[in-house]
């Protein structure tokens, strides 16, 4: 549906044409920002703009409470510090679920991620690998038990967990941490969820510098593109980690069919393995790479490349969040981290969204 709204942009008329459903489109909710709205206010902001599916990284009874009867498509994610207690028991999972789920009954629950960005591999994530897994499976059992099956249970991973590769057909997951990841991807597949992935064309182009080109990672579509050597023609980089992705999935379910030697797993359809984009986006400002008019380019340009399919999954599409709803002047890390808002404060676009 969509919905025209004029807004008064320094100065001049500007009419934005809103439609975040077609191309399965939400936007990340994330709070580590001083005076940013209420939840309450930015839940009329996201009815406002048509954006009707949210992300938030825990479960904050105030934005929960504010979202109830909204009708908004809710993904939830469980915190690191509570993956070792739902890991351990069914019970604890249970109670979870009762009280952050069943609690309230008129919110959308559409996707919880159990553990964002996780990895064997890194620092200050590896303690948590472990649980992941485990906590995944109580969840999954505590909402079939309450009768919320139709939500979805779902692990996020970031792409420093695959094997650097030139082309999407060479995705695999790095050695060290198919341990971990291969479980899980096998339990997604058989409860039938998706596998979310950061997609992150930006930071690609700004770690590789010289190797890609400007208009592939903006996802420009009068780029030509690139061809792999198997033929396969990638017109912008969002398609090619997304398929990088979904390679080494299906390369992990593949593996884990082999390893079982079990009859049932015989003519098993790994080209069904779903894969989501969990968060994506670009700043506007902290770097010599980051520019306004270039961060607008990105945002209208993927909200347009999502309404298709990648060439691994043509005619689907794919649901991706974008990263993020306001600027977090808080955040840790670069500079540029705290710059990747659609919005101000006030409610008041950035830039000039061309989402229809």
């Amino acid at each position: 549906m969509a919905i025209m709204s004029v807004i008064l942009i320094m100065g001049l008329l500007i009419t934005l044409s809103l439609d975040f459903t077609v191309g399965q489109i939400g936007v990340n909710y994330g709070r580590m920002g001083c005076r940013l709205p209420t939840p309450s206010k930015v839940v009329a902001l996201y009815q406002q703009y048509g954006i009707q599916r949210m992300r938030i990284y825990d479960t904050d009874p105030a934005t929960l409470q504010a979202l109830c009867g909204s009708k908004i498509e809710l993904t939830v994610g469980v915190l690191h510090s509570d993956l070792e207690s739902l890991a351990a028991s069914s019970a604890n999972a249970e109670a979870w679920v009762q009280d952050n789920i069943c609690k309230y009954p008129t919110v959308d629950f559409r996707n919880i991620i159990v553990g964002n960005e996780v990895s064997p591999i890194d620092p200050k994530t590896s303690a948590f690998a472990p649980f992941v897994l485990p906590a995944l499976q109580n969840i999954y059992d505590a909402l079939t038990t309450a009768g919320l099956d139709e939500i979805q249970v779902s692990t996020s991973i970031d792409t420093g967990i695959l094997e650097p590769s030139d082309w999407p057909e060479d995705g695999r997951f790095r050695s060290d941490v198919a341990p971990h990841i291969d479980p899980i991807v096998r339990f997604l597949f058989d409860t039938n969820a998706p596998l979310f992935a950061s997609i992150y064309p930006y930071f690609a182009f700004v770690n590789n510098p010289g190797k890609i080109d400007l208009r592939y990672a903006l996802l420009d579509p009068s780029y030509e593109g690139v061809v792999t050597p198997k033929g396969v023609r990638y017109q912008n980089l969002f398609y090619a980690i997304l398929d990088t992705v979904i390679t080494a999935a299906e390369r992990s379910l593949a593996a884990t069919a082999a390893a079982a030697l079990d009859a049932t797993d015989d003519g098993i359809d790994v080209e069904t393995m779903q894969v989501k984009g969990g968060e994506g986006g670009m700043p506007d400002k902290g770097s010599k790479h980051t520019k306004p008019r270039l961060a607008k380019m990105f945002i209208n340009n993927l909200i347009q490349v999502v309404k298709k399919g990648s060439p691994k999954r043509p005619d689907e599409p794919i649901e991706t969040y974008i990263f993020a709803m306001f600027d977090e002047n808080q955040k840790p890390g670069n500079e540029t981290e705290r710059h990747f808002g659609l919005f101000y404060p006030s409610g008041r676009p950035k830039y000039r969204l061309d989402l229809n």
